[in-house]
C-alpha cells in the first residue's frame, strides 16, 4: 500500500471536514450557554463529539500529512465565514504538523498515539485564542472588535483564554479530544477490527 497521498484520499479528506464542521457548528450552539468559557474549550467539546471523525479519518486515510491537510481545509472553512485569523492558522497547523509527526507515520497508530495527536490538534485550534491573550493582548482585542465583537465580549474571552485560564483550558481541551478518540474507537472497533 502506498503510504503517498492521493486524489481520493484529499477527498474523503474534504467529505471528513465538512461533517466535521457540522458537528462542530452544533457544539458551538450547544455551548453557547456557557458564554467565553464555552467557548475558550470549544475545541476539545468538538472533539469528543467528533473524536470519531478523526479516528475514522486515521484508519481510511491513515498517510502522513492527513491531520495537516484536514486542519488547513478546516481552516480555510472558518476563513470563508469570515473567521480567519492567522495566529489561529498559525498554531493550529503547527500543532497538526506534530500530530502527524505522532500518528501519521504509521498505516495504524495505536488508539493512545491518536488520543495524542488529537489532542494536540484541538489544543492548537484553542490556542488561537489562548496566545495571542498572553503575547499580543491588544492587537487581538481590537482586531476582533473591528470584526463585530463588543469589548465586554472580548474582556469575557480573555478572562477565559488568559494566564492560568488559559492553561487550565488548554489541558480540558487536550483531554476532551483525547477522550473523543476512545469514543471513536468504541464505536468503530469492529467495524477495523483492533487488535
Amino acid at each position: 500500500m502506498s503510504r503517498k497521498l492521493k486524489i481520493k484520499d484529499i477527498l474523503l479528506l474534504a467529505l471528513l471536514t465538512a461533517i466535521y464542521m457540522i458537528i462542530y457548528m452544533i457544539c458551538m450552539a450547544i455551548i453557547s450557554p456557557l458564554g467565553a468559557f464555552g467557548h475558550a474549550i470549544s475545541p476539545g467539546i468538538c472533539g469528543v463529539f467528533a473524536g470519531t471523525v478523526i479516528y475514522f479519518m486515521s484508519r481510511k486515510v491513515g498517510k502522513m500529512w492527513q491531520f495537516t491537510i484536514f486542519t488547513l481545509l478546516v481552516m480555510g472553512v472558518f476563513a470563508l465565514m469570515g473567521g480567519g485569523y492567522l495566529p489561529w492558522l498559525i498554531t493550529s497547523v503547527s500543532t497538526a504538523i506534530i500530530a502527524d509527526f505522532i500518528a501519521s507515520r504509521e498505516e495504524r497508530p495505536s488508539v493512545f498515539k491518536l488520543a495524542i495527536a488529537s489532542g494536540l490538534l484541538h489544543m492548537g485550534q484553542a490556542w488561537g485564542a489562548i496566545i495571542p491573550s498572553l503575547f499580543f493582548l491588544e492587537s487581538y482585542r481590537s482586531t476582533w472588535i473591528k470584526r463585530g465583537q463588543t469589548a465586554a465580549q472580548m474582556d469575557d474571552m480573555i478572562k477565559y483564554t488568559a494566564g492560568t485560564w488559559g492553561i487550565v483550558n488548554s489541558l480540558i481541551t487536550f483531554v476532551l479530544a483525547a477522550i473523543g478518540i476512545y469514543i471513536g474507537y468504541m464505536i468503530l472497533r469492529k467495524h477495523f477490527r483492533e487488535d
